[in-house]
């Protein structure tokens, strides 16, 4: 399914930034008879089309338990560090 997925993104142009293999992991509840799941995190950058058949493959797909699209506004910059605040100027004792 996860080859399906790259395939489906990278197909209509998406560009696949990141793939985070959680493996397998205990659910919370079980669902559909399943007390176990293998958890992916994909990061990428898509038309909303893209997202759109991502979700409706991934819906329909009987080995996919559950899937949530979230949005990131801000772009990928993984690996980047955060620049460092300025420090706030302390005042002076007289």
């Amino acid at each position: 399914m996860l080859d399906r997925t790259k395939e489906i993104i990278t197909g209509d142009d998406g560009v696949i930034v990141k793939i985070d293999e959680w493996g397998k992991r205990r659910l919370a509840y079980e669902i559909k008879d399943s007390f176990d799941g293998v958890y992916y995190i994909l990061y990428f950058e898509a038309m909303v089309k893209t997202l759109d058949e991502v979700t409706r493959v991934l819906g329909i797909t009987d080995s996919v338990l559950r899937y949530m699209p979230i949005r990131h506004d801000k772009p990928f910059a993984f690996g980047a560090e955060e620049p460092a605040a300025e420090p706030e100027p302390v005042a002076e004792e007289v």
